[in-house]
């Protein structure tokens, strides 16, 4: 199995949440421990994960605080993706930089927690620097578990996945992971990765029997669009992985869920 969305290590993730860290562990109903990184992955491992999306995220200009790119590097199981903040003005160079001294399978985009809107003229330039690399893209959409119930400038209209249509026709080679399935317009989502052959949805940061019917009675038609992703620390993978036991759906869709439709996207990097 690979999980397609994996916040650690877990200090440096609690860390990066800052005064949000309270609220969203009671927004996701969490019990986060403090771990090192390799037991973390060496215990997941033993549960048949093999591979994890580690997902750095610098808000140095929104939120004055990042977490580090260099954390991809520190085991072998992580599949390696960087964040540069697109507010920053050297921004289009510093990814350039990750991209020739990291090489990344690709890059993570929290629109809502960097503070810009999907279209911003700033994020543009780095989506042509990605679709030149043929790179992947991963996008926070729907709404923010971070931020929630506490006063902010954190804008959920950014989350829409409506935006990313528009990013998917200019940016033909750089395949798009909407994260989360967009909800709560998650139909939006899934038209957009039907439609749009560079789009894909990851199930994460929702316990599988929450997550909307819609998506479900969609998995044929998606089948190879859809990527298991946990948002460890908050969502647990055993916890989700034996939810998702229970769905029913066919076991050949469940498959490529769990591993090979993400096996497939990072090995056509």
């Amino acid at each position: 199995m690979i999980d397609f969305h994996f916040h650690a290590p877990i200090r440096e993730f609690l860390d990066y949440l800052g005064e949000y860290a309270e609220p969203a562990i009671k927004y996701f109903n969490a019990k986060v421990e403090i771990k090192g990184l390799k037991e973390v992955l060496d215990y997941y491992e033993s549960l048949g994960i093999k591979r994890f999306v580690v997902l750095p995220i610098d808000s140095t200009t929104f939120l004055g605080r990042r977490i580090p790119n260099e954390v991809v590097k520190l085991d072998d199981r992580i599949v390696k993706f960087v964040s540069v903040d697109p507010l920053k003005q050297n921004a289009v160079d510093e990814l350039k930089k990750l991209i020739k001294e990291i090489e990344p399978v690709g890059v993570k985009f929290h629109p809502q927690l960097q503070g810009f809107h999907p279209l911003d003229e700033r994020a543009l330039k780095l989506y042509d620097v990605i679709d030149n690399s043929g790179l992947l893209a991963v996008f926070h959409t729907g709404t923010s578990g971070i931020g929630a119930g506490v006063r902010s400038n954190i804008r959920l209209d950014y989350g829409r996945p409506i935006y990313f249509d528009e990013i998917a026709v200019r940016y033909q080679n750089m395949r798009i992971v909407l994260a989360h399935f967009g909800w709560p317009w998650t139909e939006e989502a899934i038209a957009i990765a039907l439609h749009k052959p560079n789009v894909y949805l990851d199930l994460s940061g929702w316990a599988p029997k929450y997550i909307p019917q819609s998506i479900w009675n969609n998995a044929k038609r998606l089948s190879d669009k859809l990527l298991f992703g946990s948002d460890f620390p908050l969502i647990r993978p055993e916890r989700w992985i034996s939810e998702f036991s229970n769905i029913n759906i066919d076991r050949e869709i469940k498959d490529k869920i769990l591993k090979y439709n993400a096996e497939k996207l990072i090995n056509n990097v």
